[in-house]
């Protein structure tokens, strides 16, 4: 999977749980399921990889810490204006 792939991958993730509500929004549940689904369990160059694909989400500014006013850092996150990389 390129990082591209692995970026959309992630962002189609956090979108699905921002419909769910901030429990959802929150970086550790999305690199939880991303490790399920891509079954990448222990291997540490993979989840690697991962966590520097969703660290891109932020400093392209796809994504953004905070949900709300009630929520407003880290761990939560939520969507920017700013489309995603083709």
């Amino acid at each position: 999977m390129t990082i591209v792939d692995l970026k959309n991958f992630l962002l189609q993730l956090a979108t699905g749980n921002l419909e769910r509500g901030p429990g959802f929004a929150q970086d550790s549940v999305v690199i939880s399921d991303a490790v399920e689904q891509l079954r990448i369990g222990n291997d540490l160059a993979a989840q690697q990889e991962l966590l520097t694909a969703w660290h891109d989400l932020f400093r392209d500014g796809i994504l953004s810490w905070g949900y709300n006013a009630d929520n407003p850092g880290a761990p939560f996150f939520h969507r920017t204006n700013r489309p995603a990389a083709a």
